[in-house]
C-alpha cells in the first residue's frame, strides 16, 4: 500500500499568523513535527509513503528528517498526477485550512488570498474539495486531513468516512487554541494509522468540467487580465474548461504561475 501526502503550513501545529507560515523557522518547525508524526503512523500501518511539498513554491521540508521520497517545486504537468502518477491507495493533506470567507476561521483562503471563490461544475471548493477532486479522478481516496476543526469540518462535509486530527480550534482569523506539538504528535500518529486501514471512496465530480475562479480587486487580477484576458467571463472571473480535471487545471496553473512571475 502507498500513500501520497501533501503538505501544506497554515494548518500545522501552532501557526496563526500568514508571517508563521511564509517566512518563519517555526511554521517549517512545526511543519517537520505534524509530517514526521503522520509518516510514523503511514509506517506503523504497513503502507509507503511519497511526500508532496504544496505550500507557496513546494520548497518547505527539511528532507534531512526523513527516509520517503519528496517532490519539490510544485511541478505543473498535465498528464501526471502531481509528478508521480496515480499508482496510490490514499491522499493524506497535512496542514490545511478552510475556503476562503468561512466566518471565524483561522487562515482561511483558496491557494491564493487573492482568490475570492473557486468553483468546479458550479460547486464551491476550497483547497481540501478540489485535491479531493483531483484525487478522485485519477481513483484516488482522500483518506486523511489535518489542520484546524473548521478545516477538518470542511473535509469531513464532503467526505463522511474521512479520518480528520485537529490540531488547533479556530477563534478568529489569526486566533486559535492551540495544542502543543508533543500532543499532536501523538494524534497525528494515531489518527494516520487509522486512515491507512481505512475505507473511503474517491471524491468524484462527473466531467467535463468548467471550472470558474472569481478574484477580488487586487493587482494580480490586473495582471490576468492583461496576459490572459481570453480566459474571463466576467471582469473578475476566469473560466477553463475540459474533458479532464487534471488536465484543465494545470492549464490554468500555467496561467497562474505567469501572472505571479509578471
Amino acid at each position: 500500500m502507498k500513500i501520497l501526502v501533501m503538505t501544506d503550513i497554515e494548518g500545522v501545529t501552532g501557526v496563526t499568523t500568514f508571517p508563521q507560515a511564509e517566512k518563519s523557522d517555526f511554521g517549517k518547525e512545526m511543519l517537520m513535527n505534524d509530517l514526521k508524526a503522520v509518516l510514523r503512523g503511514i509506517k506503523d500501518a504497513g503502507a509507503d509513503a511519497v511526500v508532496y511539498d504544496m505550500h507557496t513554491d513546494g520548497r518547505n521540508i527539511d528532507i534531512s528528517q526523513i527516509d520517503v521520497p519528496v517532490v519539490m517545486g510544485k511541478p505543473i504537468l498535465g498528464d501526471i498526477y502531481r509528478g508521480v502518477g496515480s499508482d496510490f491507495d490514499g491522499l493524506f493533506l497535512i496542514g490545511l485550512h478552510t475556503m476562503q470567507h468561512v466566518h471565524g476561521a483561522l487562515l482561511a483562503h483558496s491557494y491564493l488570498r487573492e482568490y475570492d471563490s473557486i468553483h468546479i461544475n458550479g460547486i464551491l471548493v476550497g483547497e481540501i474539495g478540489m485535491e479531493a477532486a483531483l484525487a478522485g479522478e485519477q481513483g484516488i481516496a482522500l483518506k486523511f486531513v489535518s489542520g484546524d476543526d473548521l478545516g477538518c469540518k470542511e473535509g469531513k462535509a464532503l467526505i463522511n468516512d474521512l479520518v480528520t486530527c485537529e490540531v488547533k480550534k479556530s477563534l478568529t482569523e489569526d486566533t486559535a487554541i492551540c495544542l502543543p506539538p508533543e500532543v499532536t504528535s501523538k494524534m497525528l500518529t494515531e489518527k494516520a494509522y487509522e486512515a491507512v486501514k481505512a475505507d473511503v471512496k474517491p471524491f468524484m465530480i462527473e466531467g467535463p468540467y468548467e471550472i470558474k475562479i472569481k478574484y477580488s480587486d487586487c493587482d494580480y487580477l490586473k495582471t490576468m487580465q492583461r496576459i490572459h484576458p481570453e480566459i474571463f467571463e466576467n471582469e473578475n472571473t476566469v473560466v477553463m474548461r475540459g474533458d479532464n480535471l487534471l488536465r484543465t487545471w494545470s492549464e490554468y496553473l500555467k496561467y497562474e504561475k505567469e501572472m505571479v512571475n509578471a
